[in-house]
Formats: structure tokens, C-alpha cells, sequence
């Protein structure tokens, strides 16, 4: 795994990942700071070359669990960079609590004034166990204009697998920024869910990285407005 620069101070690194039996792959952004503090989101499984290139680039300062599921390798991160502070979400104590996690992102923040952050509200899935919360924080990098999702839209192309592609036409979500009919069926409290995407759509943001899936470089808002119009609205 290699570290790609997508804008100044803003990096992305992706591994392979099954979900539900597909290749779905799973995205670390990495934020550097004025301060030159690194902020991972969605950590990845981190490699020595990885690591020596994050060492590099900065000082690994804060370590985020973003939503219920992207936890996996929270502890190795932990394990490699102690002085850390670790940041999760809602539930993510009782569900992984052989992590020390130090905050929550509980409520709207910032780091620094550079990335902003907010939980998004009421999104669920339906999963063979039944209807999960996902707990979602959303994130804003203002000096590049970008928006940092984790499972609350994929962007599934012809980048993907075949059987990726297909799942994602069958779902709703192929080639498009948006959740799938999973999350739209799953979703009790949909009252929720727009009040989120109001207060996304209040940032000024351009570029989209979602953890799964293909980076928007351009036009990034319009997709993820069309791609949630699509979710509240359009009849089941």
C-alpha cells in the first residue's frame, strides 16, 4: 500500500476488503495540520513502508474510528502510535472495549479550524443479523474543499470487480454517489437523516473521498445532494 496525494495536505491509501462476500476495499485518509499533526480516518492495516511514509509526512496525532465499523485496525494503529489520541464514535466502547478509546465525536467539532467533523445522524443498514446503526461522523477539509465519508455513500464504478458492479446496479448505487437500497430500507428515522445532510450540504466542498469506492474530484456537492435526493425522497 502506497500513500496518494489527492490535494495539499490531504492523503489517501486503500487495501483490499470483503463485505457480505464482495470486494468492496476500504480507504485511510490521511489530514496534515498547519501544526504538521497527521489525522488518520478509517485506519487501514499499516505496513512498515506505510508507516515510514506517514513518519515522513508528519506526526501521527489523532486516530479515528468514524463509524461502528470501521474499527479493524484501530488497535494496531494504537499499537504503533501510543502517543495517539484515540477518537470513536457512539457504542464503539461496548462493542470494541479492548480499545482505549480517549474522545467521541459526539457533536459537531473541529481540528484546528482545518477539519471540520459532525455525526450524522439516524443512517442505518439492513444486514443478515438485522437493522445496524452505523453511528457515522462525516468529516470537511476546508483548505481543499473536501468531504470525507465513510459508509454513508460509495461510489461503486467500473473500477470495481464485476460482481461489485453488479451488487451495485442491483442496489441502486453504481456509478453514483449515494447509499444503497440497504441503507434507504434500513433507515427508520429518514427526519434524521435530512437534517444531516442539510448541515453537510452547508460546507463548501467540492471533492468527495468515500471509504469505498471511486474519489469525485469535481462536482462532488451536486452528486452527493442528487445521491440523498434520491434516498429521502423517491418512492420505495
Amino acid at each position: 500500500m502506497t500513500l496518494t496525494s489527492i490535494a495539499n495536505h490531504l492523503w489517501t491509501t486503500a487495501q483490499p476488503l470483503r463485505f457480505l462476500g464482495l470486494e468492496v476495499g476500504a480507504r485511510m485518509t490521511v489530514v496534515r495540520l498547519s501544526s504538521g499533526e497527521l489525522v488518520l480516518i478509517s485506519p487501514v492495516s499499516l505496513t512498515e513502508s506505510l508507516c515510514s511514509s506517514l513518519d515522513k509526512l508528519g506526526t501521527v496525532a489523532h486516530i479515528i474510528a468514524p463509524n461502528l465499523f470501521h474499527h479493524l485496525f484501530v488497535g494496531q494503529a494504537q499499537t504503533r502510535y501510543p502517543q495517539a489520541k484515540i477518537w470513536g464514535v457512539e457504542g464503539l466502547r461496548d462493542k470494541r472495549p479492548d480499545l482505549k478509546i480517549d474522545a467521541l465525536l459526539d457533536q459537531t467539532g473541529t481540528f484546528a479550524g482545518e477539519l471540520d467533523y459532525l455525526p450524522f445522524a439516524g443512517f442505518e443498514v439492513i444486514l443478515p443479523r438485522g437493522i445496524a446503526t452505523v453511528n457515522e461522523t462525516v468529516f470537511f477539509h476546508r483548505p481543499s474543499r473536501t468531504l470525507i465519508l465513510t459508509d454513508i455513500a460509495f461510489n461503486f464504478d467500473s473500477s470495481n470487480s464485476l460482481g461489485t458492479q453488479l451488487a451495485a446496479r442491483v442496489l441502486g448505487s453504481y456509478n453514483k454517489l449515494k447509499p444503497t437500497l440497504l441503507e434507504k430500507w434500513g433507515t427508520r428515522d429518514k427526519s434524521k437523516v435530512e437534517t444531516s445532510v442539510q448541515q453537510v450540504m452547508a460546507w463548501d466542498f467540492e471533492r468527495v473521498v468515500p471509504a469505498h469506492g471511486s474519489v469525485i474530484d469535481v462536482g462532488g456537492k451536486a452528486a452527493f445532494q442528487a445521491g440523498y435526493e434520491w434516498f429521502l425522497n423517491r418512492s420505495l
